[in-house]
């Protein structure tokens, strides 16, 4: 009699990374759930909204639409965070969920071969990676979209910011932010981006915040950057 056949797990992915990818989905079922009132809620606290983030700014209280200026700082800085964990409609959570499982598995490999096996504290810098680059990529968004824009949500900063730490990374110690591959594979992906923020509302019904994916993604490079002079300085101490 042959020997048991082990099953190979639906999503091979490490268990945090999978968790924070379906943590995803079920944030955005919870909204298809809820009462518009509250629903309505979540986008006002959660999305990007650079009108009222520039109204802050300038000391208004309240905007030429008629929507209020965040309160104080707390309120303004929360959706560069927040919008993460919302999505517009299920394609956009789902696509997103799978790029997260896609990029965040090769670069937790890195990470563990840089600080030592995969510890906890390799898992903070992960989550800190994909936070901090999604609120970089919100603020370019912001910057861009001054003195007002469209509302923006979705986790797509950070996964954007795990693409551009990966893309640097994998060269090694040799990487550097200014090399012609990394120069290159940058504006080949701004260049598709912009296009498909263009093509976007036709092809699938929605608009694509590509300031957000093109700032996250050059963060990403400079924390990629970061983690790897960190690696060679414990090298030589």
């Amino acid at each position: 009699m042959s020997g048991q056949q082990t099953r190979e797990p639906i999503i091979n992915a490490p268990l945090p990374l999978t968790a924070f990818a379906l943590t995803l989905i079920a944030l955005h079922g919870l909204r298809a759930f809820l009462p518009e009132q509250m629903n309505l809620a979540a986008l006002y606290h959660g999305a990007l909204f650079p009108e009222r983030f520039w109204g802050w700014v300038n000391g208004q209280v309240l905007m030429p639409s008629g929507a209020p200026a965040y309160p104080g700082w707390l309120e303004a800085a929360a959706p560069l965070f927040l919008s993460a964990l919302l999505h517009g409609d299920w394609m956009h959570v789902i696509l997103n969920a799978v790029f997260l499982l896609a990029l965040g598995k090769p670069m937790i490999e890195i990470l563990s071969a840089i600080y030592g096996g995969r510890n906890a504290g390799v898992w903070v810098i992960l989550f800190v990676l994909i936070f901090l680059t999604q609120a970089a990529g919100g603020l370019f968004y912001l910057l861009l979209n001054n003195p007002s824009g469209p509302l923006a949500i979705g986790a797509s900063g950070g996964i954007s910011g795990l693409m551009g730490a990966f893309l640097l990374m994998r060269d090694g110690a040799s990487a550097r932010l200014l090399s012609r591959n990394f120069l290159a594979v940058t504006g080949l992906f701004i260049v598709a981006n912009y296009l498909f923020a263009l093509i976007g509302p036709s092809l699938l019904g929605a608009s694509i915040a590509w300031e957000i994916h093109v700032g996250s993604f050059i963060a990403g490079a400079f924390l990629g950057r970061a983690f790897i002079w960190d690696a060679l300085r414990r090298l030589d101490n």
